[in-house]
């Protein structure tokens, strides 16, 4: 009897899911990357204060964390491949509004088009590729889907300085147009149909405003807290008045019939260990993208371009091991790799607590792979216990749950440390200018102890998600099944 084509064709098609996706996810992180770079120019060219031209990167930000659960609901009851394609449609036409963009206001306005399709594609991608995978090989597949990412956030900003060195600020837009046009058509004919869903679509219309409304009121005020002060009542209004609506919105669900988040969810050990996990990683994740330029740039007086090729280190390490690592955790427990990395993260902390003014490159270098090592090795297992540990119709929840405690999570995280940080540097300079130091020379080292007080943040943090992390215990398998986990 001639082999029975049906596993070919499913090892075949994971992977041109996994390329489509991963495409998509590639263009999303790089979206939000790639126009910080242009913001000098842009406020040159529209005439506009920089407080304004920040609402570019802003609004994108703020559209896509409210919309992404409800998307990722709508892709449970409609089809993923659906919202996928739909939202990669979204996303191109949007980088062709921007290139055509005649003011600063109609280039957030159309930011903001843009981010609705870019939330569409991260909110369904993790789903996409747990989908196509078999359930002992949804690691490996999670873990190239993180590679994509990382190739966004380092060639975004390389990327965005070449052509605004060659060509103008508008090509960081349309060049990039092509490629969206291309995920478009290999999402609508490489990606399996979605299954036909019977019945009136109902959505929870409460549910709906109460979230979106409560993350938007949320994200908005701690966005606002660097530019405000940790102890501004304006800022502490706005994030209470958030809290509000997402405590209003748990409420909601708990009565809805058709709930945007099924809250049963969170009472799966696996999942909501995993989830809170997921969410306390990103908020300790700050005190490297955020703050280590800072002690780079102003404390050791490395370049703009020497340090962040340095810090890319990370990033590039963290695409190697992150496959390694979602493979290794398909044929053992994926909680002890998830535990790993909180664990590799908050030792490379650790070390950069003894960084001074006059630590060797090659020692910051070695410290940014380990770092990169610990990145790597959590994301990918910590992805497939949360995708794991729900049914099948819930995979686009648990995706847009991943996407919006990520954005959340790094959103918190940049308020808290970038207070702290702010704070205690500036209380370190005044210290040491008191002490005969002048300004100039007080800066590098104040500098420094500040990075280091920031850091104890993120150690305890990272401590946090590493017991969060080792706690997992059991896997499951798609569609909530419980395997063996082999010892």
């Amino acid at each position: 009897m001639p082999p029975d084509p049906a596993p070919a064709e499913e090892n075949r098609y994971k992977w041109l899911a996994l390329i489509t996706v991963a495409m998509g996810a590639a263009m999303a992180t790089m979206d939000a990357s790639i126009i910080n770079i242009a913001f000098p120019i842009l406020t040159v060219v529209f005439e506009a204060d920089l407080t304004v031209v920040v609402w570019v990167t802003l609004a994108f930000i703020l559209v896509s964390t409210s919309s992404m659960l409800i998307i990722g609901k709508i892709s449970d009851l409609i089809g993923r491949k659906r919202i996928y394609a739909l939202g990669m449609a979204i996303l191109t036409l949007g980088l062709l509004a921007c290139s055509a963009a005649r003011s600063v206001e109609q280039l957030i306005v159309f930011r903001c088009f843009q981010a609705l399709g870019a939330a569409m594609t991260v909110s369904t991608s993790t789903a996409i590729v747990t989908e196509a995978f078999p359930y002992n090989e949804v690691g490996r597949g999670i873990g190239f889907l993180g590679m994509s990412v990382s190739v966004g956030f380092i060639i975004g900003p390389i990327l965005g300085g070449f052509l605004l060195d060659w060509l103008d600020w508008r090509s960081i837009f349309y060049v990039r147009a092509p490629v969206g046009l291309a995920g478009f058509l290999m999402a609508l004919f490489l990606l399996k149909k979605d299954q036909v869903r019977t019945g009136r679509l109902q959505l929870d219309v409460a549910g709906i405003l109460t979230s979106s409304t409560g993350i938007f009121l949320f994200t908005f005020g701690v966005s606002r807290i660097r530019e405000f002060g940790l102890l501004s009542p304006g800022v502490y209004g706005i994030v209470a008045g958030g809290l509000a609506f997402l405590m209003l919105f748990v409420w909601v669900e708990t009565r809805a019939k058709k709930p945007i988040v099924d809250l049963a969810l969170f009472k799966n050990p696996l999942f909501s260990r995993a989830i809170w996990a997921l969410f306390v990683v990103f908020v300790a994740a700050p005190p490297f993208i955020l703050i280590m330029p800072f002690y780079l740039i102003q404390g050791r007086g490395f370049t703009p371009s020497e340090a962040g090729m340095l810090m890319a280190v990370t990033s590039v390490v963290t695409m190697v091991v992150g496959p390694l690592s979602g493979t290794l955790s398909d044929r053992f427990p994926h909680f002890r790799f998830a535990a790993l990395g909180a664990g590799i993260i908050g030792t490379a902390y650790g070390i950069m607590l003894g960084f001074d003014l006059q630590t060797p490159v090659i020692i910051l270098g070695g410290v940014l792979v380990l770092l990169g090592m610990g990145i790597g090795s959590f994301h990918p297992p910590n992805n497939s216990i949360i995708m794991s540990s729900v049914t099948k119709d819930h995979l686009g929840t648990a995706s847009a749950l991943i996407a919006t405690y990520r954005q959340v999570g790094i959103l918190v995280g940049m308020a808290a440390t970038s207070a702290l940080f702010s704070a205690r540097a500036a209380l370190h300079q005044e210290r040491l200018i008191s002490e005969g130091l002048s300004r100039a020379s007080a800066g590098p080292p104040a500098t420094a102890s500040a990075f280091h007080e920031v850091l104890y943040l993120g150690i305890s943090l990272q401590a946090l998600a590493f017991l969060l992390s080792v706690t997992g215990g059991k896997r499951s398998g798609v569609g909530g099944q419980e395997t063996p986990t082999p010892e």
